[in-house]
């Protein structure tokens, strides 16, 4: 029966040849993403809330009196710079005559193609259609729409396509519509769960 000090020495022997832990992974840079604006006060609407002024006051139903149901969240928001979540490729700008101005980016990650969502923006001088982002880089301001004034956030899960603009969507099928949340997923969850160390 070997001694204490032979087992001591054994087990000593064993840690020195074991192999170190392997190092954590670094995140590919393509999967890494940041919130848009520097603070995130959620507005009036959060992912999935009926899709409603402040005030009550529906803005989209279906036949069947069923209000829409939004596809992103609504952060509270004076004018100021918005940065794009992540690396990618504007793929569309378009301006609303009520919503003002929305942005659509789209982000191709190690899991797939990601399209982020801002709406009630103005795009800045020198960004297009077709404009590479970097994660972090000023492309737009919060467009001022008084008493309303907001930022609309999205993250829709595929490739671009029509119904990646929706900022609303029925909860059933209506109107030509897909029922919510269709691609869309809680875009401050998808954040947090894609944000740098």
């Amino acid at each position: 029966m070997p001694g204490v000090a032979g087992i001591l020495f054994a087990l000593a022997q064993l840690l020195v040849s074991s192999p170190a832990p392997p190092a954590a992974p670094v995140a590919n840079p393509a999967d890494v993403f940041q919130f848009p604006l520097p603070t995130w006060p959620p507005h009036c609407l959060g992912f999935g809330s009926q899709w409603r002024y402040c005030d009550g006051t529906a803005l989209r139903s279906c036949a069947s009196g069923a209000v829409w149901l939004h596809t992103g969240v609504d952060i509270a928001s004076g004018i100021q710079p918005i940065r794009a979540a992540g690396d990618g490729v504007i793929v569309g700008y378009m301006i609303d005559p009520t919503f003002h101005g929305g942005v659509l980016i789209r982000h191709r990650m190690t899991t797939g193609v990601v399209i982020t969502q801002y709406w009630h923006v103005w795009l800045r001088s020198g960004f297009h259609v077709g404009s590479v982002v970097q994660r972090g880089q000023v492309i737009a301001d919060v467009a001022s729409m008084g008493s309303r004034t907001h930022f609309h956030f999205a993250v829709f899960k595929g490739d671009m396509e029509s119904h990646a603009w929706n900022g609303a969507l029925p909860p059933t099928p209506c109107s030509g519509f897909p029922a919510f949340p269709y691609k869309f997923v809680n875009p401050t969850a998808f954040i947090q769960a894609h944000l740098g160390a």
